[in-house]
């Protein structure tokens, strides 16, 4: 569906793109879209020191929305607040929705799902639990960004009650990562309109809040009481040296590696189709054979490796351009540090359901910047 949806954009993005008589210039000029592309540049060029050409074919493959999608979005003209918030709505509700099924399949089969949680599963979620998360994270922090922003006291009430169920549906779900990125973002609203509207005792009152409302939903939640004790007994199993088939024990062997390869080929990299092989290799080396190999668990180590340092700048430049080079605009803000953050614990933008998640919103949101019926950002 993600893919079907992406072609039907870029069609109609070609329809508009004729109808309008727009300029190549005019896209190239627009550059909170066109950098992005230096993302899929990155990983392009990144073949040229990589001897597997297949998985250098596939990882270009995944990187192709970074190339046709801001084009796309750029193409299409820029969208009215009304259309964002509206597209913003669904995107919610869809969440919402998802929670009530994924609630239900969890009361309806408690004593599995518990049990599984306590020996480090997740609960059974639509998409990948820690993508879903984000998800979830993002309709959170929308919810509240949009109960801060409506001017009519009926949709703050309902914006601040989905962002209250969907605050606690993130600990509920007990992804770790989630959870984090969740507080990360909720500071930085709490940051931005505190200084924006010098509510300095409300500031006050919301941050002591982010600190106390972590130990009350430890307390209360036991689908995050039993994570957390995984988390403990994964830990020392993995200073134990027994950590092979555990996933933080993973992480941590997987950015031991990562910093190893970094260290051998700091500018250029190993070519990011020979990164697989070359951690399965290592691994194998240092902590024996194992069902399952994995990249580096971690975005900015994982293009270090691959890329290099200089693969490692184009690629965060292009990354972070849309918040460079675009007006202020907390949704977008709030998307970014999302990003950003997840990108500590996962190789967040590998996997095409996110990385069409986090570049669609991204974009729409840098819509809200450009001057309607125009062809370039407002200044």
């Amino acid at each position: 569906m993600v893919s079907v949806s992406m072609i039907g954009m870029t069609i109609l993005a070609i329809v508009e793109w004729n109808k309008n008589n727009l300029k190549w210039q005019s896209y190239f000029k627009a550059l909170p879209f066109s950098l992005v592309s230096l993302v899929f540049l990155t990983i392009l060029l990144s073949g040229i020191n990589s001897t597997n050409t297949q998985d250098w074919l596939h990882h270009i493959k995944l990187k192709l929305p970074f190339l046709i999608l801001p084009w796309t979005i750029f193409a299409l003209q820029p969208f009215s607040k009304k259309t964002i918030q509206i597209i913003h709505n669904v995107f919610i509700g869809t969440v919402v929705v998802s929670a009530i099924q994924v609630g239900l399949n969890y009361a309806l089969n408690f004593e599995e799902i518990t049990q599984s949680i306590a020996r480090g599963k997740s609960i059974p979620t639509p998409v990948d639990h820690i993508h879903y998360g984000i998800m979830v994270s993002y309709a959170a922090i929308a919810s509240l960004i949009y109960a801060i922003k409506s001017s009519h006291l009926k949709m703050r009430i309902i914006y601040g009650l989905l962002f209250s169920i969907l605050f606690a549906y993130a600990h509920f779900l007990a992804v770790r990562s989630s959870i984090v990125i969740t507080y990360a973002a909720v500071a930085l609203i709490v940051f931005w309109n505190v200084i924006k509207y010098k509510k300095y005792t409300i500031g006050v009152v919301a941050i002591a809040a982010l600190f106390t409302f972590p130990y009350l939903a430890y307390k209360s939640i036991p689908s995050l009481q039993n994570k957390v004790r995984y988390m403990l007994y994964d830990l020392e199993q993995f200073q134990k040296g027994k950590g092979n088939n555990y996933s933080d024990s993973e992480r941590l062997m997987s950015y031991e590696l990562a910093t190893e390869l970094i260290k051998k080929q700091p500018v250029f990299g190993h070519g990011i189709g020979d990164l697989r092989s070359i951690m399965k290799s290592m691994h194998v080396d240092r902590y024996g054979e194992k069902e399952k190999y994995i990249y580096p668990h971690n975005q900015y180590l994982y293009i270090l490796a691959g890329c290099g340092v200089i693969g490692f700048v184009l690629f965060f430049f292009g990354l972070l351009s849309p918040i460079l080079f675009s007006k202020r605009n907390i949704l977008l803000a709030s998307l970014c540090l999302i990003m950003f953050v997840s990108f500590l614990v996962e190789n967040t933008v590998q996997r095409a359901v996110i990385t069409a998640f986090f570049l669609f919103f991204i974009l729409i949101n840098v819509q809200l910047v450009r001057t309607k019926n125009q062809n370039h950002l407002s200044e």
